[in-house]
């Protein structure tokens, strides 16, 4: 819960930066509001990728009951790393819907976004599956295959 808490912190910060632009400058800086949410979401991932880090797919995985494997551990990297690459690109198309008609960045923010990040992790799910999969038929004595 401790560590939690910065991250909060910085989503409340991030969200009340957004607002007083907002107030002070119009509605285009309002709608930087995604774009500082997804900034903060893609800073969590990077910051879990230094060296003597656990990164965040590896969190959710331990979560979930994944046993702490070595190749457990180089896969939850990797996903980590996929999600932050998703993240950048995703945050460079945000920002580029800031200078969009009105239409388009709610379209964008509002639905395709969702759309994106849903078969993200729809894909990284299927994949960890199909991975730890092969990994326990190759593990498993050769009388159960």
């Amino acid at each position: 819960m401790a560590k939690a808490l910065p991250v909060v912190l910085r989503v409340v910060a991030a969200a009340g930066l957004v607002w007083l632009i907002y107030a002070l400058h119009g509605s285009r800086f309002f709608r930087l509001y995604p774009l500082a949410v997804v900034l903060v979401v893609l800073g969590v991932f990077a910051q879990s990728l230094l060296p003597g880090r656990t990164p965040v797919a590896e969190r959710v995985a331990l979560r979930m009951g994944e046993p702490p494997t070595p190749s457990l551990r180089r896969y939850c990297r990797a996903a980590t790393r996929a999600w932050a690459i998703f993240l950048s690109l995703h945050a460079l198309v945000t920002l580029a819907t800031v200078f969009c008609s009105p239409r388009v960045w709610a379209l964008y923010n509002g639905a395709i976004a969702y759309v994106l990040l849903g078969a993200m992790f729809l894909g990284e799910y299927l994949v960890r599956r199909k991975v730890r999969h092969a990994e326990t038929a190759a593990t498993a004595p050769a009388a159960l295959r």
